[in-house]
């Protein structure tokens, strides 16, 4: 390990770096000092990034893509449960096998894997900040592998319903867990467009189901419906390859108190210096623990759960748009909605699948540009003219039994999808980890991921129970939800596209209205406001919780500062001492 004097009025620093790693006891050599401090390589064997790190490091480019591509296999393998279990029920030899299930088991069969994800991502509330990012992917995708097992060795209905449900708790608490990394790990400018490339892979998943059902559906052995449930195994085993060996979050080491861990996790994401982001980011996180956010103060009815409830009415907007109505069940509304033949159905179910996914990839050229607010709004309201022309022409095509109204029902469908794929498909889930503050994110993105899947259920539990009985009044149903949805984000979503999860969280403290109509999407203040520390907007939005979270952060930096003044007296004197970490895990030495 390498050391820096100090100089002047530094601080005691510690600068990892991974190009020289020396043994902590090795003598030094001038030439030592020219190196940045790192952390042992214990800690980092803790953090899973000793062998290829310490030797032969990625690039700050090539990591980004691998944490992508392990975020994005966890929402492909969401993508392709959302479509697998619809392309399979539709099959004979799935129907013969468990004797003809009615509509009401067939809807609880397919959405008993919801209830599942909602209490995986329950358990993420009070699992999840003590695991960390990495650690519960990892778990969770264990528990998910067992379910899949479960389901695909399944003998009776019983063991099928249990395979769904314990592998709808590991989808739950991965895809709580999975945006809040990516997000984390990811550059400002691109946090919009992570979870937009996870959002990408989660249609491709729902592609590939889709694709796999079709190519299993004239068969006339089990493995029709077997062989596409089995196949998820392929997922799980590229997770469990990748998760381990890819950086913690900074901000969450940040927020356990391991900054030489976070510092080097940072390094390792980025090519620039990254001294004043980790600041930054430090900064950040001595305020947000300053003010604990504990479940009282979240449902007290400031700030936080004014936050908090942004994200979770985002992802219930989300399931109301009817998306799975048509992602769990399209080959069914194909079938018996607008009367095409069971091999038509799944044709079209697979091409608009990849319209879906082709719509979802082009929303990366303008997710950043154009914000969160407009793409919702004039989304949703494609979507409610879709969701009418196909309540109009399915009602049509049933009383008169014609093609054409068909034929209009089915581009309406694609029509949906291209607007869902535009505007819907990744910004509930990216909005979570951006508008929660550091302290309640974790919470937060569990609790709106919660309600994601709570009314997932609800949608997926009554869709063929409302095809059956409604016909076209279901459709009109989600018509109308998707109007009412314009409104709702005009008044109440906050802008947080092109800021920092830092200039978010100044944004919230400057603007305490939930109207936002009217506000400022800037993040910056004058001078005036500078000078007196953004204390007079925190003051305005919750004066309890800012002055407690000022006192204590006062408190902090004049412990901070008598240690570096205490340190700057010993070095004046040219006395040489050092100081022997408290830490067992890092085993280093600081030297002066």
């Amino acid at each position: 390990m390498s050391y820096q004097r100090l100089s002047g009025d530094s601080e005691i620093s510690r600068i990892p770096s991974f190009n020289v790693l020396q043994p902590a006891k090795s003598p030094r050599s001038p030439s030592s000092f020219h190196h940045s401090r790192r952390p042992s390589s214990r800690s980092l064997a803790k953090l899973g990034l000793s062998g290829r790190w310490n030797s032969s490091p990625w690039n700050a480019a090539t990591t980004h893509t691998a944490i992508s591509i392990a975020a994005g296999t966890v929402m492909c393998l969401f993508g392709y449960e959302q479509g697998v279990f619809g392309g399979i029920i539709v099959g004979h030899e799935f129907i013969e096998y468990f004797h003809d299930p009615s509509p009401a088991l067939i809807g609880f069969v397919t959405s008993v894997y919801d209830l599942g994800c909602f209490a995986g991502a329950v358990l993420t509330l009070f699992v999840g900040e003590w695991l960390g990012r990495k650690r519960m992917l990892i778990i969770f995708t264990i528990i998910m592998a067992s379910g899949i097992l479960m389901q695909t060795a399944a003998h009776n209905m019983q063991h099928l319903l249990w395979g769904r449900f314990i592998a709808g708790i590991g989808n739950g608490g991965n895809t709580a867990t999975a945006p809040v990394w990516h997000v984390e790990t990811s550059h400002q400018s691109a946090k919009g467009q992570a979870v937009v490339k996870e959002m990408v892979v989660n249609v491709l998943g729902f592609v590939v189901s889709n694709i796999i059902t079709l190519a299993f559906s004239r068969m006339s052995t089990e493995a029709q419906w077997r062989f596409p449930l089995g196949i998820q195994l392929i997922y799980i085993v590229i997770i469990l390859t990748m998760v381990p060996i890819l950086p913690e979050s900074p901000r969450w080491l940040l927020a356990r108190n391991r900054d030489a861990e976070a510092k080097a996790m940072l390094e390792i994401l980025s090519d620039d210096d990254i001294e004043e982001e980790f600041k930054s980011i430090r900064e950040s996180v001595r305020q947000e623990q300053a003010v604990q956010v504990s479940w009282a103060k979240i449902f007290k009815g400031g700030q936080a759960t004014r936050r908090m409830l942004l994200g979770m009415m985002l992802q219930i907007c989300q399931q109301l748009t009817g998306i799975n109505v048509l992602c769990y069940y399209l080959p069914l509304v194909l079938h018996k909605s607008v009367g095409l033949s069971e091999l038509a159905s799944r044709l079209l179910a697979t091409g608009n699948a990849v319209c879906f996914m082709c719509a979802t990839a082009a929303s990366l050229l303008f997710i950043e540009r154009l914000g969160r607010r407009p793409l919702l709004m004039a989304m949703a309201a494609a979507q409610s003219i879709a969701m009418l022309g196909i309540a109009i022409s399915t009602e049509v095509s049933h009383e008169n039994g014609a093609h054409i109204p068909g034929i209009i029902a089915t581009i309406f469908i694609s029509m949906y999808f291209l607007a869902f794929g535009f505007g819907w498909v990744a910004t509930p889930w990216l909005y979570p980890a951006e508008v929660n503050s550091l302290s309640m994110r974790t919470k937060g993105a569990a609790l709106a991921t919660a309600c994601d899947w709570l009314f997932n259920y609800v949608v997926v539990q009554t869709t063929p129970i409302g095809i059956h009985y409604l016909h076209w009044g279901l459709y009109l149903v989600y018509a109308v939800l998707n109007a009412s949805f314009v409104p709702l984000i005009y008044f109440l979503i906050v802008e947080t596209a092109g800021k920092s999860l830092e200039q978010i969280d100044r944004w919230f403290a400057a603007n305490p209205s939930w109207l936002v109509h009217k506000t400022s999407n800037s993040t910056s203040v004058n001078a005036d406001e500078e000078s007196r520390g953004m204390r007079a907007p925190l003051k305005h939005q919750e004066s309890d919780e800012s002055d407690s979270m000022v006192k204590d952060f006062e408190r902090t930096e004049r412990r901070y500062d008598g240690s570096l003044e205490r340190a700057r007296q010993r070095n004046s004197s040219g006395s040489l001492y050092k100081i022997q970490g408290d830490d067992e895990e890092e085993e280093d030495r600081y030297e002066t």
